[in-house]
This record gives C-alpha cells, structure tokens and sequence, in this order.
C-alpha cells in the first residue's frame, strides 16, 4: 500500500490577478476572490440548455460525437474543452474538475494544482 503522501499535490501555478496557465489540473483553489469569477476551459462542464438554446459552436452532442446543432432538445450539454466558461468563485474554496486553462481577474488570487 503506498504512503498517503504521495497523493498530496506536489506542484502548483499561483494565478496572481489576470494571468491565464495551461496545462493539466485538477483543482484550482481561490485564496482571493475580489472579483469573484474566473474563466476555465477543460470537460466535464455540463450546462442546461433549453430547446434549440445551443449556438451550434459551444456544445457537444454525446449521442452523436460531433458539435450539438443548434437544432436539439431541452437536456444537459457538455461545453467542449476549448470554450471558455466564466464560473463565480468564493474565497477559501477549493473546485475541482479537469481543466485545460485558467484566467484569473484583475484582483483575484488562485492556487491552480496539476496532476
């Protein structure tokens, strides 16, 4: 059985107001949340869209692989991983989630772990 250390995270980028880091995290933990939001792009991030709501470039459609149609029903939609998504942040938390880049704001502070 390995020593539970090994699964401490061993490195991090410090997101130090609008900065933008690439790679491959998987936590992104708010120190400072001035602001309030930050911009991730990564998957797994599903979004409600109404009947036809989708703008045909954003969006993927799981039942047939390719970019959903702005033709579709009401459901959950999975962003693509190169589309940008504004999520709200509050300080002293942690979010979790597979993401390719993170672009902090002007007076926002993040700790972004990778794997």
């Amino acid at each position: 059985m390995a020593h539970p250390s090994s699964l401490i995270p061993k490195g991090f980028f410090l997101v130090n107001a609008a900065e933008t880091v690439t790679g491959d995290f998987y936590a992104i933990q708010v120190l400072v949340a001035h602001d309030a939001t930050m911009v991730v792009k990564g998957s797994g991030i599903f979004e409600a869209l109404a009947e036809n709501g989708s703008d045909g470039s954003t969006h993927h459609d799981a039942s047939t692989g390719v970019v959903l149609a702005t033709t579709h029903d009401a459901g959950q939609y999975e962003r693509l991983s190169t589309v940008s998504t504004t999520l709200p942040c509050i300080a002293n938390t942690i979010v979790y989630g597979a993401f390719n880049s993170v672009t902090g704001t002007a007076n926002d502070r993040f700790l972004v772990y990778y794997k």
